[in-house]
């Protein structure tokens, strides 16, 4: 009878060891998925910079950078949010968009744009200390607050060859290749 009470008695702190095992189990689990859960529901962040989505948005679409990887791509889950990896480099539209975008807000200044001069003025972008694709790159969150400021929020960029290479042959001089009506 020993034996039998000592048998139960085993078995009894076995399926208790059991049990805590599984309760830990579970509190890791949980964790686990509170943490994943957590990661998933932050947004997104690109370069060493760390610029959102729509900074990321901005300098493609009418600052025309060149994004590496490219910004075409899905993005790799397992690395959300952290994609300070990501590097953007200016393009010859760049150049193009600082051009027309500095005869804009600083020749033709009209009042439409009064809101991203202003702007331009609060970082020192003056029409004596004009916007440089350099000072672009160093500075991409500035610098798409300005263009965002921008009437319609710098959707003309958008469209170098149709709207922006106009503009900078005129400015310039320099024949671009034939956009397309």
């Amino acid at each position: 009878m020993k034996s039998d009470m000592k048998k139960k008695h085993i078995i009894e702190i076995v399926i208790g060891i059991v049990l805590l095992m599984a309760a830990v189990k579970g509190v890791l689990i949980y964790h686990d998925y509170q943490s994943e859960k957590k990661r998933l529901a932050q947004a997104p962040y690109f370069t060493k910079d760390k610029l959102n989505e729509s900074e990321m948005n901005i300098l493609t679409a009418e600052y025309h950078v060149e994004v590496t990887p490219s910004w075409r791509e899905p993005l790799k889950k397992d690395d959300w949010p952290d994609y300070s990896y990501y590097k953007i480099d200016a393009t010859e539209g760049t150049e193009i968009v600082v051009t027309v975008l500095n005869y804009w807000l600083f020749d033709e200044r009209i009042e439409f744009n009064q809101a991203a001069w202003e702007k331009a003025e609060e970082y020192g972008i003056t029409t004596d200390n004009r916007l440089t694709v350099d000072w672009v790159m160093k500075n991409p969150r500035k610098a798409a607050e300005i263009m965002d400021s921008m009437v319609n929020n710098g959707d003309t960029f958008r469209y170098l060859k149709k709207r922006i290479y106009p503009i900078y042959e005129e400015i310039t001089g320099i024949p671009m290749e034939k956009y397309q009506p």
